[in-house]
């Protein structure tokens, strides 16, 4: 998707835009944060007590399980914000061979892609944004992993609590002792 949002971006030159700028730096930090988040659950990969066997961390692998649905549908949100009107108008790559073929050439291009390539593009973008196709996606990112209520109460259960509150507590205790000086 990021991807995508690039190619999309790039072909109408809406990326010199502050705004799209912005939407298309979100699509990085999904990226950033899905590829991050893979790495640690790697580095910190730890031999499974039962089994022996090497295992990857899953407090890491958690999280992408948890914000994977939220990033998919945003960056669908995002792609279809940057595709605006070009998405609803996409003629089939089929038309290049019909009778609108020369009206097809002349409107469907823009300022950096001839009209096939841009056809192309958009007919892609519609596909993973847009269509039933992506709609389904949408849904089995948000439920394959089960009901997001249950899960992010097992994530909760899940995760040592102790610790960070322990901190707060030190944190507190460490200002109310200095401010007795």
């Amino acid at each position: 998707m990021m991807a995508l949002g690039f190619a999309i971006a790039r072909s109408t030159n809406i990326d010199a835009h502050l705004h799209v700028q912005g939407m298309l730096a979100e699509l990085i930090q999904h990226a950033e944060f899905v590829r991050s988040c893979l790495r640690a659950s790697e580095a910190d990969a730890a031999p499974n007590p039962a089994s022996g066997l090497m295992t990857p961390a899953d407090m890491p692998l958690w999280t992408v399980r948890m914000m994977f649905p939220k990033m998919f549908i945003r960056a669908c949100e995002i792609i279809q914000t940057l595709g605006a009107g070009g998405l609803v108008a996409v003629p089939s790559f089929a038309e290049f061979g019909g009778p609108a073929a020369a009206d097809v050439e002349a409107y469907a291009q823009s300022v950096n892609a001839d009209a096939p390539s841009r056809v192309k593009l958009f007919r892609l973008a519609f596909d993973a944004a847009v269509s039933s196709f992506s709609g389904r996606q949408q849904l089995y990112e948000r439920y394959y992993s089960g009901d997001p209520v249950r899960l992010a109460g097992a994530l909760y259960a899940l995760y040592d609590k102790d610790a960070p509150i322990a901190r707060i507590h030190a944190m507190l205790d460490g200002i109310e002792a200095r401010s007795r000086r």
